[in-house]
């Protein structure tokens, strides 16, 4: 019996994925879908496939190859569901959450995921409700705990005593959402202005973490050390003169985690020409295609035969399959300024803006913040320290491998000016001065990190020498950051 003609495409996408042949893979997943092939549960593997390597259209039309082939059943639309939320396409996954029976996946993880995405669109009664119907069908449950102490502040709160009535129930829970209840204890205590409560509950936290992700300074070290290897004065400006597509369409704002990058992005998505931003993760896309991220790395792959225009072709591509062809997008991912030479050698229109935040201020804020997506060195005040100090080294070296290309922005000077540097932002980036740029806090997008809340409100002088009264606390840091940068 002869094969069906679609197994061809089979092998051909074990060949490309073995071969790390993007564009193979792809073509024979479009190819798959094209011949409505009969994979049944295999949609879904190559739906998260397709996700995990940021071709999102491909991944979309996979989970609804999968739904369709389950037969439309909850859970399948559920799975769907998570892959939009993974997608940042959080209105579309809210609405079709909304369509899911009380018990898919569970009635306590449904009503978190309603309250995580209502939060993240600006719709704070709603979200707490959901949320509260989660810890009511699991209490002690660190993931919602955590989501709504971050809603408000708790300080009059009512439910704050809940939470703390539910420590017993917290215990029994995994350890990382054990860790995720104990981030809850300390925003609750700080918001009370109890200091030395609100450090044990982030240092018990950051202690769990720490056992489940430990931190590796010399992977660190190796990883800042490749950023700056191989991009010798002129090198950068070499490749810019060989790139011939248009570059424009990124603004990349980079900088330590809790330094003010949020800000700077609902700035900039507050202009008419500026359709969005997130944390993107595409450079790192970028760096597999050109074999690391050093510039030893990228001057090889082009003598292999790779060209500056696919290269960045492929970072331009992978944006508009998030925020769809019209308008510049807001590039903010973490710890960008390890693929820094990578986005100035390939993307040469576009803007890079560094931020820069007071340490000791932004140490505080690291170590109290769950990041969701796990930052092992935000765990021991002496790995901030260490992070810090290989940042501060980076920021240096792009000062003056970049020049004016590279605006470094204070944090303090920001709030205190807000007027004169968000003009000097929308300068630095090609756009007019608008009225939206200049009240940020009057637009209404998805903001999906922890400053979601902050960003909502006028430019305010809240975030500085925040600090201060963990100042004995922290110790630790100011021993080893400033010990550190004089030695």
């Amino acid at each position: 019996m002869n094969a069906p003609a679609w197994s061809n495409h089979i092998e051909a996408l074990k060949q490309g994925l073995a071969a790390h042949d993007r564009d193979r893979a792809n073509h024979s997943v479009a190819a798959l879908l094209d011949a409505k092939a009969p994979l049944g549960q295999q949609w879904r593997q190559i739906a998260e496939l397709m996700r995990v390597s940021g071709e999102l259209t491909l991944a979309l039309r996979a989970v609804d190859a999968f739904v369709a082939a389950a037969g439309d059943t909850p859970q399948a639309r559920y799975s769907k569901v998570v892959l939009l939320t993974q997608a940042g396409k959080l209105k579309e996954a809210h609405e079709l959450a909304l369509t899911l029976p009380a018990h898919i996946p569970d009635p306590a993880g449904r009503a978190y995921l309603l309250g995580n995405t209502a939060l993240t669109l600006g719709r704070v009664e709603e979200a707490r409700s959901y949320l509260l119907t989660a810890v009511k069908h699991r209490p002690g449950w660190g993931p919602a705990w955590l989501t709504l102490s971050s809603s408000r502040s708790l300080r009059d709160d009512p439910i704050g005593e809940q939470m703390l009535a539910e420590r017993g129930a917290a215990e029994r829970q995994q350890e990382g959402d054990f860790a995720r209840y104990w981030y809850a204890v300390g925003k609750l205590h700080a918001d009370r202005g109890d200091h030395d409560a609100a450090f044990a509950a982030f240092a018990k936290g950051a202690a769990l973490l720490r056992k489940l992700t430990p931190y590796s300074r010399a992977g660190n070290e190796k990883a800042a050390q490749a950023a700056m290897t191989g991009f010798p004065p002129g090198f950068i400006e070499q490749l810019n003169a060989r790139q011939t597509i248009d570059t424009r369409r990124p603004i990349f704002v980079t900088g330590l985690p809790r330094s003010g990058t949020t800000l700077v992005e609902h700035i900039l998505a507050s202009h008419s020409d500026v359709a969005d931003g997130a944390e993107l993760n595409i450079l790192q896309h970028v760096a597999v295609a050109a074999g690391g991220a050093s510039g030893e790395a990228l001057g090889q792959s082009l003598a292999s035969g790779a060209s500056v225009e696919k290269l960045g072709g492929l970072y331009l591509h992978l944006m508009a399959e998030r925020f769809g062809p019209a308008g510049r997008v807001v590039d903010k991912t973490v710890d960008a300024s390890r693929f820094l030479g990578l986005a100035a050698s390939l993307l040469p229109d576009a803007p890079l803006i560094w931020m820069r935040r007071d340490p000791l201020d932004s140490a505080w804020s690291c170590f109290r913040t769950f990041f969701i997506h796990g930052v092992a060195w935000s765990y021991d005040l002496t790995d901030i320290a260490h992070h810090f100090r290989l940042e501060d080294r980076l920021v240096d070296f792009w000062q003056d491998r970049l020049g004016e290309r590279l605006l470094v922005v204070p944090y303090a000077q920001l709030v205190d000016e807000p007027t004169d540097w968000t003009s000097r932002i929308l300068k630095h980036c090609g756009l007019a001065e608008e009225a939206g740029a200049f009240a940020p806090h009057r637009t209404e997008r998805a903001v999906a990190t922890a400053s979601s809340l902050q960003v909502r409100e006028p430019i305010n002088r809240k975030g500085l020498n925040v600090a201060e009264p963990y100042r004995r606390h922290l110790q630790p840091f100011i021993d080893a950051y400033f010990e550190g940068a004089g030695a």
